[in-house]
């Protein structure tokens, strides 16, 4: 008989953003959790190899795993959890410090530099150290340019918001929350939100996993319109309402303001409501339903700004294209300062270590299961 392999879902706990690199990686996994394991290392020490092949481990022994990706480069890992038995592998490294918070009792560091050689990492010391310095330049102009073209965005959005009509928006709203909870009302005791990105700006352009997010969901509501009708609100307010009424909600955050939401998942009600536009498209399936925002702009504001919405689109594109740029740069910069690291790594005491370190998260999984029979 043949084993049934585990689902997976990826995520982004992290971005490169106009604020900088923004994190959300308390959200990776509860602070009660069953074991937190913080690997530290260094750029080619194999962090994201080690993550990755015990998450193929237990993929084939049946587990679920979230694979969190790093927006610096979405072929490599942050973190890894398995959601059934309460445990989260996490690259602990900058930009994204992360330190155990209940150390022993839950959280615990795997440390990879205990696998490499310092003397041969000392000869390289002063291309590792110009390497790094370079890195953080290409980010900071990254930053500047998103920064740029968030302004540029912010302008679109305001030309639009003048002629949305806010009454009717509210109504669909309303309407929405009945269509997705009923008569439900709110309970007493609220559920929890997780925050993170389905979407990342990454050297390869702005990348998303969300059909791996919503694959479960019965029920698919797409939202699209141009910039500023009103998409993140509704999304605010049906996530509001679900974790008023107990349910836990996941919240995915937009690259370009992660103050604003892309995405709702209510897996307790197997249901998503997706955000559709440039440059993070999705593509609906005929069973989804589409809620076009567009509907409730004014014609003649649309026609008025028709000019300047098109010149903030293009000027948007052009800035959004030089960040990736220098992201890119970045990337391969880093990449360089791999190969410093690399050679110097024991990577057969790595091999080792990762295939014990598999054993104690098996189990921790015998445990899992016994406490649940």
């Amino acid at each position: 008989m043949t084993r049934r392999k585990g689902n997976v879902k990826r995520v982004f706990p992290g971005n490169n953003t106009p604020r900088g690199f923004y994190s959300f990686y308390d959200h990776i996994i509860t602070p009660d959790a069953t074991r937190i394991l913080v690997i530290k290392g260094g750029p080619g020490a194999g962090k994201s190899t080690f993550m990755q092949k015990i998450a193929e481990a237990m993929v084939d022994r049946g587990f679920d795993a979230e694979l969190h990706h790093c927006s610096s480069d979405n072929e490599s890992l942050d973190g890894v959890v398995f959601p059934e038995i309460g445990v989260a592998l996490i690259d602990g490294t900058a930009p994204h410090i992360v330190d155990p918070k209940h150390p022993g009792a839950v959280d615990e560091i795997i440390h990879l530099g205990d696998y490499w050689d310092e003397a041969g990492l000392r000869k390289s010391r002063e291309d590792i150290i110009a390497c790094t310095r370079e890195v953080a330049r290409c980010f900071e102009r990254a930053y500047r340019f998103l920064r740029a073209a968030k302004a540029v965005y912010d302008d679109w959005e305001a030309a639009n918001l003048e002629g949305l009509d806010f009454g009717k928006a509210n109504k669909l709203a309303d309407d929405l929350i009945w269509e997705v909870f009923g008569a439900q009302r709110v309970s007493q005791k609220v559920g929890r939100d997780r925050h993170l990105f389905a979407s990342a700006i990454t050297p390869d352009g702005l990348k998303n996993y969300l059909d791996t997010i919503v694959q479960g969901c019965r029920r698919k509501y797409v939202i699209v319109g141009d910039p500023g009708t009103g998409k993140s609100v509704l999304l605010g307010k049906v996530a509001r309402a679900g974790i008023e009424r107990g349910y836990d909600v996941e919240l995915y955050h937009c690259p370009l303001n992660p103050e604003k939401i892309e995405h709702v998942v209510i897996g307790g009600l197997s249901v998503a409501l997706v955000k559709s536009i440039e440059p993070h498209t999705y593509e609906p399936s005929p069973a989804d339903r589409i809620i076009n925002m567009n509907d409730f702009l004014s014609e003649d504001v649309t026609r008025k700004y028709a000019d300047l919405t098109a010149e903030d689109s293009r000027l948007f594109d052009h800035l959004f294209g030089r960040a990736i740029t220098f992201i890119q740069m970045a990337k391969a910069v880093h990449d360089k300062m791999e190969t410093y690291y690399t050679p110097c790594m024991d990577f057969a005491g790595i091999t080792a270590l990762r295939e014990r370190t598999l054993e104690r998260i098996l189990g921790y999984a015998d445990e899992a299961r016994a406490a649940d029979r």
